[in-house]
């Protein structure tokens, strides 16, 4: 039953955390949501963001941020209710990391790999850029491979709030 729980929150999660980044990939020019993510190498051919850029991105990704934050905590919350108001390390650290890391994966394996890296239509590529400067998959996996740790962390954090307060 837990794990169920743990499974479909995390697949839930995923769909959404994903699936808005995928509608936001498709609907704004990639100079707002691409831009601070991409390599030197495509930065080096195009004008830096402009303030304004910034704003519509930080704007429209702002509802995706609370999104990811407060799915886990409340996901993790609902667990330990379900659970009896008790839970222990293990199951609120796995529950959180599985939905994390389930979302982590989806983005690395097909936003930025099959989307941007192998497909890499023309919503993808910044003008002034060619589809040839985004098949270089490692800046991705590298980026990807740095958050590990933070997130980690981050999971770990989360996990202690639920079993010690």
């Amino acid at each position: 039953m837990v794990f169920e729980k743990i499974l479909v929150n995390g697949l839930i999660y995923t769909a959404i955390g994903a699936g808005y980044l995928l509608i936001f990939m498709i609907t704004f020019n990639p100079r707002i949501w691409g831009y601070q993510d991409y390599p030197d190498g495509i930065k080096e051919k195009v004008p830096p963001q402009t303030r304004r850029e910034r704003a519509i991105g930080g704007l429209v990704g702002l509802p995706w941020f609370i999104f990811i934050l407060a799915y886990p905590l409340g996901s993790t919350a609902s667990l330990k209710t379900g659970l009896g108001g008790e839970i222990t390390f293990g199951i609120a650290f796995f529950n959180v990391f599985f939905m994390v890391f389930l979302f982590f994966l989806v983005d690395l394996v097909i936003l930025d790999w099959l989307i941007i890296s192998k497909i890499t239509p023309k919503l993808v590529i910044i003008d002034g850029t060619t589809p040839e400067d985004y098949k270089d998959f490692s800046h991705h996996y590298k980026g990807h491979l740095i958050a590990t740790i933070p997130l980690t962390l981050i999971c770990l954090i989360i996990s202690a709030i639920f079993v010690f307060f």
